[in-house]
């Protein structure tokens, strides 16, 4: 599946916040930080635990469980390198906010 889904209008995520949204059978997080979108699955890839609520610096999100840092603009796990995020495009498109997955 490479379709674009339409997820809400721009303003339902302002700078410096997160939203969830259900995308078949998982859960994708949009975090909105200067002029930047980003788009991510909801799981940190240590132990599953839910990235929705989570601190965010510039484009590195730090997991509550055990404090993994996550980029994401590429999906690397800083505090563990083997360790994989899954990260989806994101664009605006006529003000809405669009995610391929």
């Amino acid at each position: 599946m490479n379709e674009w889904e339409k997820l809400c209008p721009v303003e339902d995520i302002p700078d410096g916040s997160q939203k969830l949204f259900p995308l078949g059978a998982m859960d994708v997080l949009i975090v909105h930080q200067g002029t930047r979108y980003y788009a991510c699955s909801n799981e940190c890839p240590h132990l599953g635990e839910n990235l929705e609520g989570c601190e965010v610096s510039g484009h590195i999100i730090r997991c509550n469980g055990h404090g993994f840092k996550l980029d994401l603009s590429n999906g690397k796990c800083i505090t563990e390198g083997e360790l994989t995020l899954p990260i989806f495009k994101v664009e605006v498109r006529d003000g809405w906010v669009c995610v391929q997955v």
